[in-house]
């Protein structure tokens, strides 16, 4: 009794091992979809986008996936049919997707570091059924597609000054999107080595600082780990893979996260996570849930990722959504509560009848500020390592950079537990180190500082409370 009242419990200390995991790729959201309605917008929201996405006061992310439109052809939702750069004689024209590319070169003038380029459909000329959606990739197209997205690659650079390290040259190939409400392409698993070991071969001689990812898999369990070892041996084609890229659409556990990595750590390739949205609490599906227990689940999924299934970047879907599910300039409650007409498919979220209304405003979920937690403090480059000795509902992971250490950590235990004193071992590297940041995100704090974080003797001490991501970062003191 009396240590609860001169303060929160310690819970045993625990340890960040000594053990190296996998170097952080990037953290990253897509562009798709929402370039075109939010560039219709005032120049002062477009730039605001930019400092919730880019900035060292936003989620200063070190990816942006930019999507290589299709054109649109047979798209019946006008915003997710993003424009081609393709003519219809053939030629090129780079300044068909103004919208796209703003905010392209905006992540680029942040100087956010791996510029990533997806394609949902190829333009039509190179699908069976001539549309951006329904259709599929064949063979005697594969040649000639690869050339397009050569000339993207190399057209995005010459015209737009855009250097895209990373191109993905197909999503979620198994599905076509066949009910045309956007962009999609069916690529057979028998094409996939093909377009991939093409691909390769025509970047190398004319964008050799672009590297492919692939397949982005919707699904782990039944898609990716069945379909892979089909085709990523043949022609050559892992030769051309710099990060074999998957989609989490299946949700998956700790077991099936854990194959995927025995299974790329035989191919000898990085992994990562492009793709997630949309939980429910069930399954993929309606709902719209701004609250920390989506901001929750967002983070024990991260951590898994990283964790379980070794991944080295983590993307979520899009970072700008208008399915709100309700209009928000009409209700005060409209973007802070749970309904389920709308989508947890973005981290931030606008007004789609903002040119009726003239809102403006950008709506932030506690999914937006736990991303945060992650990229903010884990940098390209940073090197995992786990955390071990927490108590049960309690996980960490931790990372190292050029001498400074950040500690993640998720309190996932019931809300009526009591507040506890985390106490983390950090390797011993330095004589003094202390704690230059630190965000707290919960039901009532969004990156707040947490004001009890401290280091003595390569010992990490906060304070922790149940339902909350705590980020804090140490780095060495100059020795005078």
């Amino acid at each position: 009794m009396s240590q609860l009242i001169r303060g929160a419990p310690v819970v045993p200390n625990a340890v960040v091992s000594p053990t190296k995991l996998q170097k952080i790729a990037g953290f990253g959201a897509s562009g798709a979809w929402w370039s075109g309605p939010v560039y219709s917008m005032p120049k002062s929201s477009r730039l605001e986008v930019g400092k919730l996405l880019f900035s060292s006061k936003g989620l200063q992310m070190s990816q942006f996936r930019y999507n290589v439109g299709g054109g649109g052809v047979g798209v019946t939702t006008s915003w997710k049919a993003p424009p081609t750069f393709l003519n219809a004689n053939g030629s090129y024209n780079f300044n068909n997707d103004p919208a796209g590319t703003y905010f392209l070169k905006m992540a680029k003038a942040y100087h956010v570091q791996d510029l990533v380029a997806f394609v949902n459909s190829a333009p039509p000329i190179f699908t069976s059924n001539h549309l951006s959606c329904r259709g599929f990739l064949s063979f005697r197209q594969v040649a000639p597609y690869a050339r397009y997205l050569t000339h993207v690659v190399v057209g995005l650079k010459k015209h737009l000054g855009i250097d895209v390290s990373y191109l993905s040259p197909m999503n979620e190939p198994d599905f076509s999107m066949a009910p045309c409400k956007q962009e999609g392409m069916r690529v057979p698993v028998p094409v996939r080595a093909l377009l991939v070991s093409t691909l390769g071969k025509d970047l190398a001689k004319s964008a050799p600082w672009c590297h492919i990812i692939a397949d982005e898999s919707s699904q782990i369990a039944f898609q990716l780990i069945p379909e892979v070892s089909h085709w990523v041996h043949h022609l050559n084609a892992i030769k051309y893979i710099a990060a074999f890229a998957h989609h989490s659409y299946d949700y998956p556990g700790p077991q099936v996260l854990s194959d995927m990595k025995s299974v790329f750590a035989r191919l000898g390739l990085n992994s990562w996570m492009t793709e997630i949205c949309c939980f429910n609490g069930k399954r993929f599906g309606y709902q719209y849930d701004p609250t920390m227990v989506s901001g929750m689940w967002l983070a024990k999924s991260i951590f898994n990722d990283l964790f379980y299934g070794g991944d080295s970047a983590f993307d979520w879907w899009t970072a700008l959504s208008p399915n709100i599910g309700c209009q928000p300039n009409l209700s005060s409650g409209c973007a802070s509560n749970v309904n389920i007409l709308g989508r947890n498919d973005g981290l931030v979220y606008y007004d789609i009848n903002y040119p009726n209304d003239h809102n403006y405003k950008f709506y932030l979920t506690k999914r937006y500020y736990v991303f945060g937690n992650f990229s903010k403090f884990m940098p390209i480059g940073s090197v995992l390592h786990g955390v071990v000795g927490l108590p049960n509902g309690i996980e960490a992971i931790a990372s190292q950079k050029l001498g400074s250490w950040s500690v993640v950590l998720i309190d996932d235990r019931s809300v009526n537990s009591p507040t506890v004193k985390i106490k983390i071992a950090l390797p011993t590297q330095f004589s003094s180190s202390k704690v230059v940041s630190s965000a707290l995100t919960s039901a009532r704090s969004s990156w707040a500082k947490i004001s009890n974080a401290s280091m003595a003797q390569n010992v990490l001490t906060f304070n922790s409370a149940p339902q909350s991501v705590s980020s804090v970062m140490v780095s060495p003191t100059p020795i005078r």
